[in-house]
Formats: C-alpha cells, structure tokens, sequence
C-alpha cells in the first residue's frame, strides 16, 4: 500500500499556532529536553489551554472528573501527549465532553445528533455513557490480552441489548511501528487477535497479511477488541469508528483499505467518520445558542 499523508501536517501545524497566537499563548514546550511551538508549556496546559472550555473554570474542572472518573485516577494534563497540539489525545475530549454534559441534560437530542451522524445506520434507544480511554470492566486477560483501548467509547442500548461504539481518534498521524509484543500477537496463529478475528467471521481469509501490516493494524485490533466483547457476551452488538480530518487523505485511504478485508454483511460494523461531517451534523442539530461557541471553536481550530 502506497499512502501518502501530502502536507497535512503542515497545514495542521500552520493552523495550531495560528490557534495559539489568537488565544494569546506565547510559551512553549518541551520534548526531550527540545522546545517547540506546538507544545504547551506546562502552566498552560494545567490551566485547560488545550480545550474548548478555556478560560471556563467549571467546565474544565467538569472535563478533569470525567476524565479521571473514567480512568479511576488523576489525570496529568501536563503530560506529552495532551500539550502537544498536533496529537490525537486532546481531540476526544473537545468532541465528546459536550456530548457526555448533553447525555445527561437533553439525552434525546443526543440522540438525535448520533443518528443523524451515522445516517440512521446504528439504532439508539438511550445511552449510557461516553468514556475516555476505556476498553471495559474485563481485564485484559479476558480480552485481546494486551493494552488496547478505545479513544473513546459509547455505551448504548438498542431494543433493551448492551451495544458499544469504539472509536478510535486521528489527528495528524500516519502510521506507527510495531510494538515488541503487538508483533508476535499478530503472527501468532494462536494469539487472542487471530483467534478472535478466525472465530468471528467478520474477515476475507486472502486479506489477514493485509490486516497485519503496519497500516491497518490499529483499526484491526480496535474492530478485533469490540468482537471480543461481543464473543464474550459483554455487548450485543458492537461498532468501530474511524474518526479524522478529511485533511488527512492517509487514514481515508487506510479507512477504504480496511472495509475491503471484511466480508459485505460485517462492512457495517466499520464507520469512517470526518471531524467535518461531525462538525456539520453538530450545526444540523444543536439549533440553540448554547453549542454555538462549541461548534466555533471546533471549525476554528480543526
């Protein structure tokens, strides 16, 4: 496979320091000892610079609960990946923390909004909750037996059955080598990946090599973890989301590569995303003043 991100990252870059000069940020960041623009010192960072509620104390103080709650411990805001503006790890929660607040102050309309987003092709009667970084309940050994985890995670019911979105979030990124024990898991035939990915039937047997490689093994194991939970009767049903910036012509092309490896009565189960068809559905629905701000700065800073 031959994929090319272009000059997104550039464009990406040029866009966040844009960002950071109208927010009047002027310090930066380090990494390795090395200062760059696109990383938030650290007192910015702790004080919410990253996020959309800047500036809104009892927002970002409801947005560090939520995450914490999740994870069962303090996050750190100052760590690299959630000060680095052109990685992935603050994006969900400028997307999905004002869709947790609605879950829980106007639900129907977040209804509302998921359907219209995924064109009525997943059915919601109530969700149940938004989480950040979550796999499950299960440990691990019970799972793919290794650290995979959902960017974000949706819990829902359809018809009374536990359902699950996993969506797995991408900024500037391409791809990423492979890990030690990642390796092995995806060449072991007796490993929890292949044996879940056999077991399901979700996948074309000529596409495994393809599964494997270091372009679309990260949608594959996050698809792979949702069947696990479903094999496991955790959820009824499961989908897995790819979400990025259209920019991003490098996890389009890895998101139409993937659909390919599974067999046509699975293919609904994988839903490519935009940040701009998310951002689109969000002006359709949310009418009211009150998302105005939020969908401003999403179309302003991505």
């Amino acid at each position: 496979m031959n994929m090319k991100q272009g000059n997104w990252k550039q464009k990406s870059l040029e866009k966040q320091l844009d960002f950071k000069k109208k927010l009047g940020l002027i310090n930066n960041g380090k990494f390795k000892g090395v200062e760059y623009e696109h990383i938030l010192s650290d007192e910015d960072a702790l004080l919410g610079a990253m996020f959309y509620c800047y500036k809104d104390s009892i927002v970002w103080n409801e947005l560090q609960t939520w995450a914490s709650e999740v994870k069962g411990k303090k996050i750190n805001f100052s760590g690299t990946g959630l000060k680095n503006m052109l990685r992935s790890e603050h994006i969900p929660y400028n997307f999905f923390h004002p869709l947790e607040k609605l879950r829980q102050t106007n639900p129907l309309k977040l209804i509302k909004f998921l359907h219209v987003l995924f064109d009525d092709k997943i059915q919601i009667d109530e969700v149940k909750s938004i989480k950040i970084e979550y796999a499950s309940d299960l440990s691990s050994k019970d799972l793919l037996n290794d650290k995979t985890s959902f960017d974000v995670y949706v819990e829902f019911t359809n018809n009374s059955k536990l359902c699950g979105l996993g969506i797995e979030v991408k900024y500037t990124e391409l791809s990423y080598p492979y890990g030690k024990s990642e390796k092995e898991n995806l060449e072991n035939k007796n490993s929890e990946y292949n044996k879940t990915a056999k077991k399901s039937g979700y996948f074309i047997e000529e596409t495994y090599s393809n599964l494997r490689s270091k372009e679309l093994k990260q949608p594959w194991r996050n698809h792979l973890l949702g069947i696990k939970l479903v094999e496991l009767n955790y959820l009824h049903q499961f989908y897995s989301i790819h979400f990025y910036p259209s920019g991003n012509t490098y996890q389009n092309k890895v998101s139409d590569d993937y659909l390919k490896c599974l067999k046509p009565e699975f293919a609904n189960t994988f839903i490519p995303i935009t940040f701009e068809k998310f951002i689109q559905t969000a002006e359709e629905v949310f009418e009211t003043n009150t998302f105005q701000d939020w969908i401003s700065y999403l179309k302003d800073r991505y």
